[in-house]
């Protein structure tokens, strides 16, 4: 599952270390996944089932009983035990790590799988919306975002996701497109697609034309948004002197673009040629690099941050 290192502008967990939560998200996620299959396998899934609160003991005491315990309670002057105030640490901690317990049996083992990503998917989101200190306030509909959802639970571990992060630039806020770093390449990508085998003709205008059947309308150039991301993101990479190559990427998954002149530097994807790619990222296996940690550290170092304390550290003496 590739990693979101960003969301927009909420805090990340991997803006105040990208060299640490990278990996250790690789290895809370084998370590959790080794041990839900074996307890899937062996028919032992009960121990990671959520189990139900206990119920509360309706059995009444015997009136005298009852009575004389109040009796007792009121000679004593009994004050009721304060409370221990929790440490912070402790109040967070699950917070950091990758646990959760399950509510349904899966069927089949790849039931579990899928079952297991969505899991993972909201634990990434909580990491990249927080910190031990602080955390941001997390729209909703960031849980059911298809295309979040798409890229982040289809590519491998190694590869790290800012999802269009809003940078700041002379003082000015800039909202980026997806940004997508791998061990030797960053991509910055720009999805086109509305229905079906829409056919976007490009131009070197403001404006493209989308063409479904007999109807067509007018759409913003995507090159625009596009060529902005990549020229940011290559400023920094080359100004901080890391050996990652910046490609630029305009895709549509489900259309077709016809654009005939498109500039050099300006890859093009469609439905004849998105999924061999895509396919390709997914196989790739590999080991985060020092120089791709540092790329991502480079780039959340620019962006924007929205944040809160937590009540945790708010209630703080």
């Amino acid at each position: 599952m590739a990693q979101i290192i960003k969301l927009y502008d909420y805090i990340s967990r991997y803006e105040i270390d990208a060299y640490r939560y990278p990996s250790q998200f690789i290895r809370l996620k084998r370590q959790q996944w080794n041990k839900v299959s074996h307890a899937w396998e062996h028919n032992m899934f009960h121990t990671v089932m959520k189990v139900s609160e206990q119920p509360i003991n309706t059995v009444e005491e015997p009136k005298g009983r009852f009575i004389e315990k109040i009796k007792n309670r009121l000679s004593k002057h009994e004050e009721p035990p304060k409370e221990a105030k929790p440490l912070i640490r402790d109040a967070v901690l699950d917070d950091d790590e990758l646990q959760f317990a399950f509510t349904t049996v899966p069927r089949t083992k790849e039931d579990l799988k899928h079952l297991f990503l969505d899991y993972i998917f909201r634990f990434q989101v909580r990491w990249a919306s927080s910190t031990i200190r602080e955390k941001s306030s997390v729209d909703l509909a960031i849980y059911r975002d298809q295309l979040l959802q798409y890229f982040a639970k289809r590519l491998p571990d190694h590869y790290l996701f800012l999802y269009r992060p809003i940078f700041k630039l002379k003082n000015a806020p800039v909202e980026l497109d997806i940004i997508l770093i791998g061990t030797t390449e960053i991509y910055c990508i720009t999805i086109v697609e509305q229905q079906n085998d829409t056919v976007f003709i490009g131009s070197k205008e403001n404006f493209w034309l989308a063409r479904k059947g007999e109807d067509q309308k007018k759409i913003l150039n995507p090159l625009l948004s596009l060529n902005r991301t990549g020229t940011i993101v290559q400023k920094l990479i080359t100004s901080n002197n890391i050996d990652l190559s910046v490609k630029k990427m305009v895709i549509s998954r489900n259309g077709y673009i016809d654009y005939p002149f498109v500039p050099y530097d300006i890859s093009i994807l469609d439905k004849r040629s998105y999924n061999e790619w895509f396919q390709r990222l997914r196989q790739t296996s590999a080991p985060l690099k020092h120089t791709q940690l540092k790329g991502a550290q480079v780039l959340l170092s620019h962006c924007v941050t929205n944040s809160y304390y937590r009540k945790e550290w708010n209630d703080t003496p």
